[in-house]
């Protein structure tokens, strides 16, 4: 709190150590699973996510340079080092200079009197230098500005992106497996609906050949002329010449 802040020592170690641990969560259940709705944790199955968590190297940093000012060894083992360095040292200020803990109040999200910050009246506002040169020579505190705007918010920018990238891979082998499946469904049906309709017509046609034969067969050919055999057989077989 360096006195220009709107909230008090207790409420900022409180809203910093609830912060911590929601990172903690989503960190665990993004990484592990079975945590926060998230029911396989990306280490099981993204390669990519693996290399960028755990590998030694830094692959957000365009320079290559994987040191960090403070400290130097924190950054060439991927983002999960980095997270962790980080966790500890928010720890460490919150050990330093939270302030008695049961005093720590959470006021993350919680809807502030706009009274309270609009309010204007005070003669004149002042700050603790001693308070802003902090922010410069505790490599705690440093290590934690740096983190909201340097390796540790760029390292889980790259991590989010794979995961972007890894949820548009799934999504697009699903829409291609229901395309292929609805193609499927398409041709059995045309297949089924062309073999019925065959199967039909087959039986059909050798239903309407014996109806023909049976027709024949109960003519009485021998009291017929010679014409009228003649034009049953036209009828029939078509128009043929006489032997």
């Amino acid at each position: 709190n360096d006195g220009f802040s709107r909230m008090t020592q207790g409420e900022i170690a409180g809203t910093l150590n609830g912060i911590l641990s929601r990172l903690r969560q989503s960190d665990k259940a993004v990484r592990r699973g079975n945590l926060l709705r998230v029911g396989q944790g990306a280490d099981f199955w993204s390669p990519e996510h693996n290399t960028v968590m755990y590998d030694p190297g830094c692959p957000w940093k365009k320079d290559g340079n994987c040191s960090t000012p403070d400290y130097p060894t924190a950054g060439t083992g991927g983002v999960y080092a980095l997270s962790l360095q980080y966790m500890q040292s928010v720890e460490t200020v919150l050990e330093t200079y939270g302030g008695p803990e049961e005093e720590w109040i959470d006021t993350f999200g919680v809807p502030r009197d706009e009274e309270e910050l609009t309010n204007n009246d005070f003669d004149s506002v002042s700050y603790d230098p001693a308070r802003i040169k902090l922010l410069g020579t505790d490599k705690a505190v440093r290590f934690v500005m740096q983190g909201f705007s340097g390796d540790l918010f760029n390292g889980y920018g790259l991590v989010l992106n794979v995961l972007k990238q890894e949820r548009e891979n799934l999504l697009t082998a699903v829409h291609e497996e229901l395309r292929l499946m609805y193609g499927v469904y398409v041709a059995l049906l045309l297949v089924g609906f062309y073999f019925l309709l065959f199967r039909r017509t087959i039986s059909s046609s050798y239903a309407y050949t014996e109806g023909s034969r049976e027709f024949v067969q109960m003519l009485p050919s021998h009291t017929l002329t010679r014409g009228e055999v003649q034009l049953v057989r036209e009828h029939f077989c078509g128009a043929t010449e006489d032997a």
